[in-house]
């Protein structure tokens, strides 16, 4: 706890250094306000008895009123500044988090975990007066109530140490009471994310235009509607329960406070009956024994609200915090690469127990063409997110001109790869923006990458041309593109990068026979002077490449040109025969 209070304070004091004068105008103001207010019956009573003016009377209740009026005057005027700043270190910590999502390994976004971890973290930033933004309150409140009760415990000893002692008691019972409160509240908030974080999943899906076209025509409506009763009342239940808790412990606090205040009064009145207290001082420490058992309790809930912080900025810690296998390796400036090469290499998703790769080894030389071939799930996908540095491999290693992938940054390492997925994203952005990630950009570069990609006639239809805005979802104004033409713009991107390592992942999945034929003959030009690695399901559309590496199981089960591996009469003969007699029968053209 200790260490994440120092974080949170030395931020703070970093970020937001202007409301640390705010902060100590405000610490002040709370604690005269209720010692004034007590104090000021007890002068008007002393007066009267004293036989005090009317005018010298009028000028000690002026004063005190004053003080009393520019306490509360202060309160919430320093309240709002100093909260003001606390939204600005909430907004720093988003930001952190922002870069840290944007930088963290792919396997941290991808795995369920690595979700889970992310969402836990954002109970820290993401709200107004998350812990982030309330932690530098809950210091003034904690500030205050030391302060107050210091002050209380100086004149309550005047009366009897034993009324400390009692007021004391009770309110240890009250922090142990609000310590196993803050315990349950962390088990809740971590059940709850994990639930709410499926809810989202849901939500978004329902809100999402390409998953709509499959709800309403399967009818996966009722379904979804069900999921997301099932899971609301799962959030419902944590809550319910954790309330149930809350309100258990409430009860047992109201029991010690009425115990506490029974006996405090009790006794005053015992001392004015035997004429050992006035009547002013019984009104005084009457408000004094109040506010001390306020300043204790408030005390403790400070307390349990800075421990909550703590709770939260260890959660919101693990995840910014967390080191990229790739982090603090150099950045190495490949002039270009003239091999790649799996050694042995093995996988295991995190959340899995089973290998997707296994053993798989090979070696590619500049200039050569690889189809990856093999059935769904066979594991290409899984090795080209390897191959691309998404991954690291659990076991074995990939070497890039001889050096091990684990010895450069993943910067280095991703700039030596275009790459054309199955699922892809587009930015709310204009058409070069996305196809280049620059502001400023070479036209006549680009205008090539499309003319490459077979997109260039669609281009120049367009009213803005390259200036055309994307993503109707935030652009009204957006151009609509067909499945086709955007996988004709990704294939631009991957052009325009101009990486000594092309992929194409299923790159003819979205486009039509003649576009796929043209995609074919414009292959070599693609690729010229680069390492090529096609994915596809149909073997057919693979012939073009100097050699197929047949995936089965995670592991390379047969390598070799396209006649080389008929002739084999394996795996790789009998899946293309099978998808011979499909495409004639469905009367797709098939070379044999």
């Amino acid at each position: 706890m200790k260490d994440h209070f120092r974080y949170m304070l030395k931020n703070w004091l970093k970020w937001d250094k202007k409301s640390l004068k705010f902060f100590f105008l405000w610490v002040p103001a709370l604690v005269l306000q209720p010692l004034v207010t007590a104090y000021i019956p007890k002068a008007m009573i002393d007066a009267i008895n004293k036989g005090v003016t009317v005018q010298n009377m009028t000028v000690i209740v002026a004063l005190l009123s004053l003080l009393l009026t520019l306490t509360i005057w202060l309160d919430p005027f320093m309240k709002e500044l100093v909260r003001g700043g606390a939204r600005i270190v909430r907004m720093r910590y988003a930001v952190m988090a922002f870069r840290k999502t944007l930088t963290t390994d792919y396997v941290n976004i991808e795995s369920l975990e690595g979700r889970e971890k992310q969402k836990r973290a954002e109970a820290f930033y993401n709200a107004r007066f998350s812990s982030g933004a309330a932690f530098v309150e809950q210091c003034a409140h904690f500030l205050v109530c030391v302060i107050g009760v210091i002050a209380s415990t100086v004149l309550i000893y005047k009366i009897n140490v034993f009324m400390i002692l009692l007021i004391l008691i009770t309110c240890v019972c009250e922090f142990f009471l609000l310590k196993y409160l803050n315990k349950k509240q962390n088990e809740t908030t971590d059940n709850y994310s994990k639930f709410v974080n499926k809810f989202e999943y849901f939500y978004k899906l329902s809100k999402n235009a390409e998953a709509s076209k499959d709800i309403k025509l399967y009818g996966f409506s009722d379904y979804l509607i069900k999921t997301a009763a099932e899971l609301i009342y799962s959030i419902e239940s944590i809550n319910a329960k954790f309330t149930k808790q809350s309100a258990s412990v409430s009860g047992v606090r109201a029991l010690l406070n009425l115990l506490r205040e029974l006996v405090a009064y009790a006794y005053l009145i015992y001392l004015v009956y035997r004429n050992r207290l006035s009547v002013s001082d019984f009104i005084f420490y009457f408000g004094i024994i109040t506010g001390f058992s306020n300043w204790i309790i408030n005390l403790v809930f400070s307390y349990s609200g800075i421990e909550r912080c703590c709770i939260d900025c260890a959660a919101y810690r693990k995840f910014v915090d967390g080191e990229n296998e790739s982090e603090g390796k150099p950045y190495i400036d490949f002039s270009g690469i003239d091999s790649i090469e799996f050694n042995n290499v093995s996988f295991t998703y995190p959340s899995s127990e089973t290998q997707t790769i296994r053993n798989m080894s090979f070696t590619v030389n500049k200039g050569e063409n690889i189809a990856i071939v093999g059935e769904n799930g066979a594991g290409k996908t899984t090795a080209i997110k390897l191959l691309c540095g998404l991954y690291y491999p659990t076991s074995g290693d990939i070497l890039i001109n001889g050096k091990s992938s684990r010895e450069f940054s993943s910067d280095s390492y991703f700039g030596l790869f275009s790459a054309v997925f199955q699922d892809y994203f587009f930015m709310p952005m204009t058409v070069a923006e996305n196809i280049t990630a620059e502001k400023e950009y070479d036209r006549e570069k680009l205008y090539s990458a499309f003319k490459k990609a077979g997109i260039l006639e669609k281009i120049e239809s367009l009213t803005d041309k390259e200036k055309t805005l994307m993503v109707k979802e935030v652009y009204k104004n957006a151009a609509d593109f067909s499945g086709g033409e955007r996988q004709k713009l990704l294939l631009a991107k991957a052009v325009y990068k101009n990486a000594p390592v092309l992929i194409l992942d299923e790159p003819t999945a979205a486009l039509d026979p003649i576009s796929e034929n043209e995609l074919y003959l414009k292959y070599n030009e693609l690729t010229e002077d680069k390492i090529s690695f096609f994915i596809s399901h149909r073997l057919s559309s693979t012939r073009f490449c100097d050699r197929i590496l047949f995936v089965k199981e995670g592991a390379i089960a047969e390598s070799g040109t396209h006649e080389e591996l008929m002739a084999l009469k394996g795996a790789y003969y009998r899946m293309y025969q099978t998808q011979s007699m499909y495409y004639k029968e469905m009367g797709v053209a098939v070379n044999e």
